[in-house]
């Protein structure tokens, strides 16, 4: 089945767009790589009619902070009518998704130093993904987007679960690594959600591995649910996962986004919040990319109503 892509959205990237989810979902005549030194006038010359919306897919966990003038892009964005879509976050470090989710009110599993010696934690990089990206990144730059000095974790695949009375001291005052608490199901069950515009699209996964991916497989449980249906209804997911996705959503209504969730069978919590996912071409499918892009037209459609009205 041929699925349509969306023109009316720009995606202006930065190691975000080819086997990124987005490519999947826009036309690939709508989009732009980024660099760091961009002005208005470096994505102006790509807003064409059509264009109605901009979505910045920075793939760094300080997204904030590239291009050098996105304050400004963004303001001049605005001026011309355009919607700047998923400028309430832009900071997706795991630091700052506890702030997050203590502010929403929603538990996160981040770990004190006090607690229980035998009870395994997880410990991970601030940074999304080991800080890969910003690694990659001209080494002029590299000292406003990596930590100093350097985390002692180098590597997404070098994240460990170890009992709480076997972390090293010093790791629970260096603001590099992150500590949680480590928790899993006899199921080896987790739920990724994708959300863009109207659409939010829940799917289970099975992973034993400590790093949770999705397989792509048929059989992989999914939901396909309206923002209003997640936030007003009762719907066929587990109560406590409905809960927590409801109160994230209402209280940060990103445009585009995912969320990666663990539980113990109860209990469900955010581990991850992504603006820039990842997803190989051999593991989509085109019902969910359809649903996803009725989803953002309509919400492109409707706030672009709003704005000529306002």
């Amino acid at each position: 089945m041929r699925v349509r892509k969306l023109d009316c959205v720009l995606v202006y990237h930065w190691q975000a767009w080819e086997d990124f989810y987005i490519s999947h979902l826009v036309d690939p005549a709508c989009q732009v790589p980024a660099r760091y030194s961009d002005d208005f006038k470096s994505i102006a010359r790509h807003l064409s009619p059509n264009i109605r919306a901009v979505l910045f897919q920075i793939n760094l966990s300080r997204a904030d902070l590239f291009p050098e003038r996105r304050k400004r892009l963004t303001t001049m964005l605005q001026r011309r009518g355009l919607l700047v879509l998923n400028s309430e976050v832009q900071d997706i470090t795991k630091n700052n998704l506890h702030r997050l989710l203590k502010r929403a009110g929603i538990d996160s599993l981040k770990a004190s130093r006090r607690g229980p010696a035998e009870e395994l934690v997880f410990l991970k990089t601030n940074l999304n993904f080991g800080g890969m990206n910003e690694q990659r990144l001209p080494e002029s730059l590299r000292r406003i987007f990596l930590p100093a000095p350097a985390c002692p974790i180098k590597r997404w695949d070098e994240y460990y679960v170890v009992l709480r009375r076997n972390v090293p001291p010093a790791l629970w005052s260096d603001s590099s690594v992150v500590i949680e608490r480590y928790i899993g199901n006899a199921a080896d069950s987790f739920y990724r959600v994708y959300g863009f515009g109207d659409a939010i699209v829940v799917v289970e996964g099975r992973a034993p591995q400590l790093i949770k991916k999705l397989l792509g497989r048929r059989d992989e449980p999914h939901w396909l649910l309206t923002r209003r249906q997640l936030l007003s209804q009762t719907t066929q997911l587990p109560r406590d996962l409905q809960r927590v996705l409801k109160r994230f959503v209402a209280h940060y209504p990103l445009a585009y986004f995912c969320l990666d969730l663990v539980h113990d069978g109860q209990r469900h919590y955010i581990i991850d919040l992504n603006l820039t996912p990842y997803s190989d071409p051999r593991r989509q499918t085109a019902e969910i990319r359809e649903f996803l892009i009725r989803g953002a037209e309509r919400f492109v459609r409707r706030a672009a109503r709003h704005l000529v009205r306002s």
